[in-house]
């Protein structure tokens, strides 16, 4: 099961002071950011999150999280997206 510590501690520099932390399957990519003005969510409490599909490069995010109502999530809470993440990675993963 993925935590939020290890969303949190996969992270890499993101667009000066921001993080981001990208999950992929063969099938989707789930990218996490966060953490500076410009991006949503601080990436400690809250994350903006968006899905593509690894293939097309299309994003794919209101198809999984039919609550979106855009390409991306903002100020996802943290808690809805450990739940969330581990309800969609079903196959092996890895973080770029």
């Amino acid at each position: 099961m993925i935590t939020k510590e290890d969303i949190i501690n996969w992270s890499k520099p993101h667009v000066i002071d921001g993080k981001r932390t990208v999950i992929e399957t063969v099938n989707i990519r789930i990218s996490i950011v966060g953490g500076r003005v410009g991006l949503y969510g601080d990436f400690e409490n809250d994350f903006e999150v968006a899905i593509m599909d690894t293939i097309s490069n299309e994003f794919v995010t209101r198809y999984l999280y039919t609550e979106a109502n855009d390409d991306i999530i903002p100020y996802m809470k943290s808690d809805d997206l450990v739940n969330f993440v581990n309800s969609i990675i079903r196959e092996d993963f890895h973080v770029r």
